[in-house]
């Protein structure tokens, strides 16, 4: 189990492990482990946080960051009492034996505000040396101890309303939005068995110049043209519409003719896109904007190696997913949301902060409150796989935040991923599994669509002739195949990479070089890339385009909202419980 780090949201660095099947010693009946990468001192935990503890920790943790997050308190000397609790002693006493003390690291949402909603509630627990002997933290082992002493696994799902069942606890793992960094593709990293038949090449094909990969073109067209006039603000169109809402979870819109400028200690909104929306003064995503503007993934793109480069592996890919939606439907306003940076990584922990946050700002649009406006649809290419989806933490808070925001009535659009494996992951492997029938789609099992809440959309990445894209995840929960290979869009007309061009000189006969395409230069504005990122994007698109045909009809929430998917992927709803 090797470690690095990743950046976190309270602007500090976290350990990360990879978790090696080959390296793990199993527990007695278990199921096999797989590969995964985790934050390797924070366990996340499904549930309330016992009052009595909530009672202690709150206000300090309160005190020392915003709504909680980042705030650590050690529970030395705290004892709970009673049936809830005794997990939580029982956790301290395992950690204890294994050489750790336990702190409190945040309760999901914030402390103060709107209510608390037992869905997505949870807390973080992180584990400390209790000696400063350069002891390298491992919450997997103490994870192992936890679920075979303790019985942390929950599966009473369907538990009478009095009953007060064992909370759930598993990893924070290591979400990614690229697949490795040896090639600009971005989405997720390599987890292929060793024995795969398909040769790496054919996948990495599309990471090279001319066969998808990021390059820099020239784009002739007119920009994407409006149907409705734009109004007073992004919100609503000249005569009132309220235009459908795209909150692009990824790493920010930059710089661009269609999307105006943008100043990352200075944002500002423009016709097209809102940077600026917040939730009692603080932006909806989590992920902070960068000391050097030069070090933020949608301005200057050089956080991984800012002093050499190259360009950061994600460098540009919110704006490249706005450009897709900007494309697919001009008359949705698009909210960039960042919730991570040009590395691609971030943990689960901040997704479920983002997530929540941006959950609460819907409903408070949804309520009418000043400053906040109604979301239709979330577009994630972010996912993770589990290392044990069969036995726990398959029904966290993550899948469960997801399930909220689509219960409130936003479509969640995710992304397959690039790896071109049928291994499940995370969270696009809730969606419902489906069968692919020539002239609809059709539920494997009925029950895994609900009345209560559209299911989860998971875009797949097809090749400009059509064919599916040889990189591109599949399994029965991907909804569809959408264009994402070799997809022309936005980049930051700000990033420009260190790289230089193959030959340059001086001009002759007018003013200016003359030279061969600069590998890195996007300042014109325009790229073609490859990742089913492009794919989620077009789907979520095609969602807002059918919303606001569905909204000028008087569906709102739920139906409005489950009118717009069987407008765009012919899936009907269905009675069951959902997924």
């Amino acid at each position: 189990m090797s470690e690095t780090t990743i950046e976190d949201a309270a602007g500090g660095r976290r350990p990360v492990r990879h978790l090696d099947p080959d390296r793990v010693r199993r527990s007695p009946g278990a199921s096999r482990v797989r590969e995964t990468d985790y934050v390797a001192d924070r366990l996340i935990v499904r549930g309330t946080l016992p009052e009595d503890l909530r009672r202690r920790v709150v206000p300090e943790a309160a005190a020392l960051g915003a709504g909680g997050q980042g705030a650590v308190v050690a529970l030395d000397d705290w004892a709970g009492e009673g049936e809830p609790t005794s997990w939580l002693d029982g956790v301290r006493r395992i950690a204890t034996e294994m050489g750790y003390r336990v702190v409190y690291d945040g309760t999901l949402g914030d402390l103060a505000g709107d209510e608390v909603d037992d869905e997505t509630f949870g807390y973080a627990l992180r584990l400390v040396p209790l000696r400063d002997d350069d002891v390298e933290v491992d919450v997997w082992q103490v994870l192992e101890r936890i679920v075979g002493e303790l019985g942390a696994l929950d599966e009473r799902d369907d538990a009478d309303e009095g009953d007060r069942p064992t909370p759930r606890v598993g990893l924070d793992h290591v979400l990614r939005a690229q697949r490795h960094r040896s090639t600009p593709l971005p989405f997720v990293p390599v987890a292929r068995p060793r024995s795969t038949p398909l040769p790496f090449g054919a996948i990495d094909e599309y990471g090279v110049a001319g066969s998808g990969g990021l390059t820099p073109v020239g784009y002739l067209g007119a920009p994407p043209r409006r149907s409705l006039a734009d109004g007073p603000t992004p919100w609503h169109a000249a005569d009132g519409t309220r235009r459908p809402v795209v909150a692009v979870v990824d790493t920010g819109v930059g710089s661009h003719g269609w999307f105006g400028d943008y100043d990352p200690h200075d944002p500002q909104d423009s016709a097209v896109v809102v940077r600026t929306a917040t939730l009692d003064g603080r932006p909806v995503g989590t992920f902070p904007v960068p000391r050097h503007a030069t070090a933020d993934a949608d301005f200057g793109g050089l956080s991984v190696d800012p002093l050499t480069g190259p360009l950061d592996p994600v460098a540009g890919h919110g704006t490249f997913m706005a450009g897709v939606v900007h494309q697919v439907c001009p008359d949705a306003v698009l909210m960039a949301v960042r919730a991570f940076g040009g590395s691609g990584d971030i943990p689960e922990w901040e997704v479920l902060h983002t997530l929540w946050r941006l959950l609460r700002f819907h409903r408070r649009g949804v309520a009418g409150d000043p400053g906040y406006h109604q979301v239709d649809v979330v577009v994630l290419a972010m996912g993770y796989y589990h290392e044990q989806p069969e036995d726990y933490g398959y029904d966290g808070p993550l899948r469960r935040v997801l399930r909220a925001l689509r219960r409130a009535g936003v479509v969640v659009v995710l992304a397959s991923g690039n790896d071109g494996t049928t291994r499940p992951m995370f969270p696009a492997a809730w969606a419902p599994h489906l069968q692919q029938d020539p002239d609809a789609l059709r539920p494997v099992d009925p029950d895994q669509l609900s009345d209560r809440h559209p299911p989860l959309l998971v875009a797949g990445a097809a090749n400009p002739d059509g064919t599916t894209a040889i990189f591109s995840n599949d399994g029965p929960w991907v909804t569809c195949i959408r264009p994402g290979a070799a997809v022309l869009s936005t980049m930051p007309t700000t990033l420009d990479g260190p790289e230089t061009p193959e030959a340059s000189v001086a001009e002759r006969l007018r003013p200016g070089t003359r030279a061969t395409v600069d590998p890195d230069d996007f300042t014109g504005g325009f790229a073609t890339w490859s990742g089913t990122s492009f794919s989620a994007p077009y789907l979520a698109g095609e969602v807002a385009a059918a919303r606001l045909r569905t909204g000028a009809r008087g569906a709102v929430g739920v139906d409005g909202a489950w009118d717009a998917v069987t407008r765009t992927v012919a899936l009907d709803r269905a009675g069951g419980d959902g997924a």
